[in-house]
């Protein structure tokens, strides 16, 4: 393990290695439509998301660890999951459905935001973006077979959960916190950059909160494996909620607001860090 090596100097080398492989599978795209490959089609279109992913997040880490961390990569990713990690789990999968009524106010209100004066330019550009991401993805999801579930649990739900956990938590979060030597710090940091990773400003808010909570998951779990699970929660409801709303069997789109009372949403916040603290907090200060 290559210690004296700054963990700037890592974070350079994974984010450089993330640019050359997103470069690659532009460049992989570009020659699949040349030979006559349909690039265009929903299902080419979503396996070659599902690489881009792999590629642009899982590869860049395992080369940085396999530079610096050889022989101890299981203990840089913590990927622990004996003894009760699994109640762990359970435990943040419940803050996060309890801070959903809090996500969806912070979705509606970052929405709201508009720049005007000389910024409406860059306003109007960066809501186009954000909307044709959304089309994206509502592309995918807009299928009612069994078999697209399945595909789109696996592609959408669980390759971002495990790339995405790896990239951001292990490999940035990780790499800032040697950097910085604080954990919040390097948490909060993260979060923002895993938000602004997404491309959409104007739903910055509420994925800079659920990277913040799997920042502090990851961090008082210590297991990586725990993150993952969370994060493929996290996708795979809105997969499945989809889903039934395709085949008519919810009334009501997944992403239309649920504008619970201030009250409740206050309630279950309040709910959520109380079972984060009570579960994750005090059970490693008992360690």
């Amino acid at each position: 393990m290559k210690k004296s090596t700054h963990p700037f100097v890592q974070l350079l080398v994974m984010v450089m290695f993330s640019l050359l492989m997103l470069l690659f599978t532009t460049v992989l795209t570009s020659v699949l439509a040349v030979v006559g490959v349909d690039v265009m089609s929903t299902g080419n279109m979503l396996w070659l998301q599902g690489v881009t992913q792999v590629l642009t997040f899982v590869v860049p880490v395992l080369a940085m660890t396999k530079l610096y961390y050889r022989g101890g990569e299981k203990a840089y990713y913590r990927l622990d999951f004996g003894g009760r990690k699994w109640l762990l789990a359970l435990a943040g999968v419940a803050v996060w459905l309890l801070l959903v009524p809090l996500v969806d106010w912070l979705t509606v209100w970052n929405d709201s935001w508009h720049w005007g004066g000389v910024w409406a330019r860059l306003e109007e550009a960066l809501r186009s973006m954000g909307e044709q991401s959304e089309a994206l993805i509502e592309r995918f999801l807009h299928r009612d077979s069994v078999g697209a579930l399945a595909v789109n649990l696996l592609v959408i739900a669980l390759v971002p959960a495990v790339s995405e956990e790896l990239f951001f938590r292990a490999g940035i979060q990780n790499l800032l916190q040697r950097w910085f030597g604080n954990a919040h710090c390097a948490i909060w940091v993260a979060a923002a950059i895993f938000s602004l990773g997404h491309g959409e400003v104007f739903a910055f808010l509420p994925r800079f909160l659920l990277g913040a909570m799997l920042g502090y998951l990851y961090v008082f779990s210590g297991s990586l494996i725990v993150n993952m699970v969370v994060h493929f929660v996290n996708n795979a409801v809105l997969v499945v909620a989809y889903w039934l709303y395709y085949r008519g069997a919810l009334g009501v789109a997944p992403d239309d607001p649920m504008a619970m009372p201030w009250l409740l949403t206050t309630c279950c916040a309040l709910a959520a860090a109380g079972i984060f603290y009570a579960t994750f907090v005090l059970s490693r200060k008992g360690e």
